[in-house]
């Protein structure tokens, strides 16, 4: 048992008092709760005010764990997709991924459900991220469980109320917080940053849409994820941890992104449709995209080690040249 010295989560004035800055605490239980489902998939399922507290360091603390649920990799990854077939609009496979996490039996006919799903979400962002939040969203979904064959699992219903119960928080100390203005960049930095090869190819998903490259959207991403950085690096108590060197909790000043591009390359290098399609990409309507790429260049700047990539490539030259070669040779034969 651990004794929390903390403020009531709904007490704003007490918040300030404590020199606590309301916007950045609420971004900090929003990557809380979003990490809670997208890496651990082990969340509290009971997030009431009485539940959660306000560190003076500038931490978040979390009492009374008699109610939390778990969500498998799987379910964890599916729901990453649904982000990312969200961002795309691919409304099909929004209902595809409702059937993989069991919304829907296997083997239901989804071409009626399509429509309904585009009109819930165009509804609730289409006029812009101000605009949507998920108590509006829960409510329209909830009129389709009686016209459609959908089921809540119990796991999610825990998800939807735990979300729930968390944004009615953020509106307490902040009646205008926009939830996806913080989501979105914590999505942004996990897509852009995250080692896993599942989120590699979620990435590439994002940046290209019926095979064209997306020049804004990557732009987009850059830009609210540098904004995740920023806003993190400003927490108190990530910075304490860091001048104490405590566990692995160290501010990440920048966006770091030497993996990502070490990756990226790689990829080009074997992956002869990416090429193809990048290729496209710089050369689309007949003219070269240099302004694109000198506008995405400038933003992740000083955001890379420029020699630890370049050692990368250089010693995946040889390995890539044999692959590149075999892959060239195969496809002779085939044409043969």
């Amino acid at each position: 048992m651990e004794w929390i010295d903390g403020i009531r989560c709904t007490d704003p004035q007490a918040i300030k008092e404590a020199g606590i800055c309301i916007t950045d605490f609420l971004t900090v239980g929003v990557s809380a709760a979003l990490r809670q489902l997208l890496e651990f998939g082990l969340f509290h399922g009971d997030p009431h005010p009485g539940n959660i507290f306000s560190m003076r360091d500038g931490r978040i603390a979390y009492v009374d764990f008699g109610n939390v649920a778990v969500l498998s990799q799987q379910n964890k990854q599916i729901l990453i997709d649904a982000v990312v077939h969200a961002v795309n609009e691919d409304y099909v496979e929004m209902a595809n991924d409702f059937t993989r996490l069991g919304f829907l039996a296997p083997g239901t006919d989804v071409t009626p459900i399509v429509p309904a799903l585009e009109a819930i979400w165009q509804n609730s962002v289409g006029k812009g991220v101000a605009d949507f939040n998920f108590r509006s969203v829960t409510e329209k979904f909830n009129k389709l469980v009686y016209q459609y064959p959908i089921r809540i699992p119990e796991r999610f219903s825990l998800v939807i109320r735990s979300l729930l119960t968390q944004e009615g928080i953020c509106f307490t100390l902040q009646p205008d917080f926009k939830f996806l203005e913080v989501a979105y960049p914590y999505v942004a930095k996990r897509l852009l940053t995250d080692p896993d090869p599942a989120l590699r190819e979620r990435l590439i998903q994002v940046l290209f849409k019926d095979g064209v490259f997306q020049w804004k959207r990557l732009e987009n991403l850059i830009v609210l994820a540098k904004e995740q950085v920023a806003i993190m690096s400003r927490n108190p108590a990530l910075q304490e941890a860091s001048r104490q060197d405590i566990g692995n909790r160290r501010v990440e000043r920048k966006l770091d992104l030497t993996d990502t591009l070490k990756d990226g390359a790689r990829v080009v290098i074997l992956d002869a449709s990416i090429r193809r399609k990048l290729l496209l990409a710089l050369t689309e309507d007949s003219k070269l995209h240099i302004q694109e790429l000198m506008d995405i260049y400038r933003l992740v700047e000083g955001e890379f080690d420029i020699p630890s990539l370049a050692i990368d490539l250089v010693q995946r030259l040889p390995v890539a040249t044999r692959d590149m070669m075999l892959a060239w040779s195969e496809s002779v034969l085939v044409d043969r």
